[in-house]
């Protein structure tokens, strides 16, 4: 790791990356097709051809290799500074993802594992004493033991998560808030011909009120709310483009790991902040004139909008979106590297966190640029102020096909069903076909013994090993895009 030039962050992001990337490299060095069926059930749409390999594109772009997953862990805990929930929330994934991946985990034992997950515990609950070498397979009483017990049970892919959290909080292993944070929902669209990530992100806290929020909410305040993903938020005035003459401006610099020689993104954006009856928004948009910034960033732009909730309970409900471009990276490690940094999560640590516990010289929501005010409640965000722009509506994705074997109708499948049909049609057209000229055979008396013990051997060997081909022919699918929700009008832009 390079020494720190400046100010350096715990290192959480960067030895979650670390941690994440273990399973890529698990795939990649694995013979058994086993392995990428276990890691896709956890990473979806990252193990097929064309996918697999982001670990190696992260790396690239970072300019050093990631550390082992012993390493990795060790330096996240050892780090001097409590890990944030939402931080703890995809430790507690990783880590449950990589104890059912031998070839993931090599290093690193069941205690050290439990010792990681232990950091997750009930809020409250003291840190259990270590003992190196223990049994957790019975009698497990720490958090930490009896979260990876669950996690082994229960944990078997993405779909689990849900149920087997709410058991480990209903065991008292895990915190309630952690258990809580949804996981990343990226998907992959297109905005102008490039490919982007798109982030939405949905919470709603009872601790803190609209005024609170709005306290820390200017983009000037983030790196101070969420500085280990912020490294820095430079103010840069007022805005220098024709078609936003009310926006502010900020240079923003985020790095996986703040303060050490690790690359950094510096974008400049622009941004305006608009108040409406029980509502405050910010907007954010690349700067089409902008000189400062290094060019790395060709697509940055979201919101972030925080009401007062309805109902009895006081407290506030926030929602935002990020829509992202990194050059450098294809769309699957920008996937990873955009969750696992937390773009979207990054909003929790800086507004509820900075909210309850605001710190020192703080930007006030009231200073310029002046928020814009509206005249009734936005339920969704419109382009209704002048020198806001809609984004262009998002095309349909263009998947390129890796080389796959046709089925014999001609076409390609796609799916994992379609490729069970395809392989049974193939199987049947083969039998017919040999039968076909077995049957030819006999017609012209030339069928022996031989030959049907042959026709056998051939066919019973071959039913036996076609579920085997199967999982092996999975990987050769094209790789598969969730689709994203439309990026314009009530949704956003």
């Amino acid at each position: 790791m390079p020494e720190p030039t400046e100010s350096e962050s715990p290192g959480h992001l960067y030895n979650l990356l670390a941690l994440y990337a273990a399973l890529d490299k698990a795939v990649l060095s694995s013979d058994d097709p086993a392995t990428a069926a276990i890691v896709e059930g956890f990473l979806p749409g990252t193990t097929g051809e064309g996918q697999r390999g982001w670990s190696r594109d992260l790396e690239r772009f970072l300019g050093e290799p990631f550390p082992s997953v012993n390493t990795a862990l060790s330096r996240f805990l050892d780090a001097g500074t409590a890990p944030t929930r939402p931080q703890l929330s995809r430790l507690v994934y990783v880590l449950g993802s990589i104890a059912h991946v031998p070839s993931a985990r090599v290093g690193i034992e069941d205690d050290e594992l439990a010792r990681g997950l232990g950091l997750a515990r009930p809020q409250g609950e003291p840190l259990p004493a270590q003992t190196p070498g223990r049994d957790f397979a019975g009698g497990v009483t720490d958090p930490g033991g009896r979260l990876l017990q669950v996690l082994l049970e229960r944990f078997k892919n993405l779909h689990d998560w849900i149920p087997a959290t709410r058991e480990a909080v209903l065991l008292n292993c895990l915190d309630e808030i952690v258990a809580r944070i949804a996981l990343c929902n990226a998907c992959v669209t297109t905005q102008n011909n490039i490919e982007c990530v798109l982030v939405d992100t949905k919470l709603e806290s009872s601790s803190v009120s609209l005024d609170q929020v709005k306290a820390i909410l200017d983009p000037r305040n983030w790196n101070k709310t969420a500085g280990e993903f912020f490294c820095s938020m430079q103010d840069l005035g007022t805005s220098n483009a024709a078609d936003y003459p009310q926006w502010g401006r900020i240079l923003e610099t985020v790095s996986a790991w703040c303060g050490t020689g690790l690359p950094k993104l510096e974008t400049d954006l622009l941004f305006y902040k608009a108040n409406y009856p029980g509502q405050a928004v910010v907007q954010y948009d690349l700067n089409p004139s902008g000189t400062e910034g290094d060019g790395k960033v060709t697509v940055d732009k979201g919101w972030l909008k925080v009401g007062t909730r309805t109902g009895g309970n006081a407290g506030v409900a926030v929602s935002t979106r990020k829509v992202v471009h990194i050059t450098g990276l294809p769309p699957v490690a920008q996937k990873i590297f955009v969750c696992v940094m937390g773009y979207g999560w990054a909003s929790w640590e800086m507004l509820l966190g900075g909210a309850i516990q605001s710190p020192a010289g703080l930007v006030a929501w009231t200073e310029p640029p002046t928020p814009l005010q509206g005249v009734q409640g936005v339920l969704h965000f419109t382009s209704s102020f002048v020198g806001t722009q809609a984004a262009q509506p998002a095309t349909t994705p263009t998947i390129t096909q890796p080389a796959a074997t046709p089925t014999s109708t001609g076409t390609r499948p796609k799916t994992a069903a379609g490729l069970a049909v395809s392989m049974f049609s193939d199987y049947l057209a083969q039998l017919a076909n040999d039968s076909a000229a077995l049957a030819a055979k006999w017609s012209n008396r030339d069928f022996t013994v031989d030959d049907l013990a042959k026709y056998g051997a051939e066919y019973g060997a071959r039913l036996a090993a076609e579920p085997w081909r199967f999982v092996e022919r999975l990987t050769e699918l094209p790789p598969r895009k969730p689709t994203c929700p439309p990026i314009i009008g009530d949704d956003g832009f």
